[in-house]
């Protein structure tokens, strides 16, 4: 996790008002997480810091691309994401996470590192359901794995004799 230092933000010595930071996340960012969904990717990232003397306001805006499976072929293809997020530090006795959005911040913390809320960001945008994109009105899945998944279909309307049998007996009753 060494690599994912440059995703610190110090807000010691930062005056009050709006402050902007900007990252970048390539394939390196995502090699620091194990098991990760995501492998390869370039998202660009811009943080609006605002800060009060009672809390910082952190605005996550998310843009770029990332390599991910395709959930009916298994190919790999890169899905483009966006997204937003606001999270809110409060200073407190400890340091400890109050809500989704909320975190408080003990007089010890001097900084905020990013790198794992980035990381969250990025696998929250991704889609329930990640299938490539259409192409001039046709899948753009494999063809190969298409024409076998088209082969391997269950026709529904064809039923098995056997339960046929059982159906009578059961509709007798």
């Amino acid at each position: 996790m060494r690599g994912l230092r440059k995703y610190v933000i110090p807000f010691t010595g930062l005056k009050d008002g709006n402050h902007t930071f900007n990252f970048i996340l390539d394939d390196k960012f995502f090699e620091e997480f194990e098991g990760s969904e995501v492998k390869k990717g370039n998202v660009n990232v811009g943080i609006n810091l605002v800060k009060n003397p009672r809390f910082i306001e952190l605005n996550f805006k998310l843009d770029g691309e990332v390599e991910v499976m395709c959930d009916r072929c298994l190919d790999m293809f890169y899905l483009v994401i966006g997204y937003e997020e606001t999270i809110y530090f409060r200073f407190g006795e400890e340091s400890y996470e109050q809500s989704d959005n909320v975190i408080i911040l003990s007089p010890k913390e001097h900084e905020i590192q990013t790198a794992q809320y980035l990381y969250e960001f990025v696998h929250l945008a991704l889609p329930y359901k990640k299938i490539h994109p259409d192409q001039n009105g046709e899948p753009g899945c494999n063809k190969t794995m298409l024409e076998k998944l088209n082969n391997l279909k269950i026709d529904e309307n064809k039923t098995d004799p056997r339960w046929d049998q059982l159906k009578e007996i059961s509709d007798k009753n």
